[in-house]
């Protein structure tokens, strides 16, 4: 089932990222006409970085982890920016800072919540 988590937050996440860089290009031609977006490397390392932040005990606002793959020019980092519960369930927000092959994209922020059974997911 955790495959499935992350495959379907990496699908999510991908297509915001690729929409960002449509957008930028149909604005200005020249901007990112040649991006093709995060390599899925880039995708595993800036997952990674996900699963360092909830596997971080204890965790707090502030924490962050850095990604950076050369071959693609592309990195990130992902930061906690708030620590909360909903409901029962432990919860941070976190900002993911993603620079594709060089150039700055927006910043998402998702929630991740842990569940009863210890596995953390994206909150919709």
């Amino acid at each position: 089932m955790r495959c499935r988590s992350r495959l379907c937050f990496w699908a999510a996440f991908a297509v915001c990222v690729l929409f960002t860089v449509v957008a930028q290009a149909q604005i200005n031609p020249f901007r990112g006409s040649g991006s093709r977006g995060l390599s899925p490397e880039d995708n595993q390392l800036l997952f990674d970085s996900v699963a360092r932040l909830n596997a971080a005990e204890p965790s707090h606002a502030g924490l962050s982890e850095p990604w950076s793959n050369p071959q693609t020019g592309s990195s990130g980092t992902s930061t906690i920016l708030r620590v909360f519960r909903s409901g029962s369930m432990p919860c941070h927000l976190v900002r993911h800072h993603v620079i594709v092959a060089g150039r700055p994209a927006p910043d998402y922020r998702l929630t991740w919540c842990r569940t009863p059974s210890g596995e953390w997911k994206t909150k919709g």
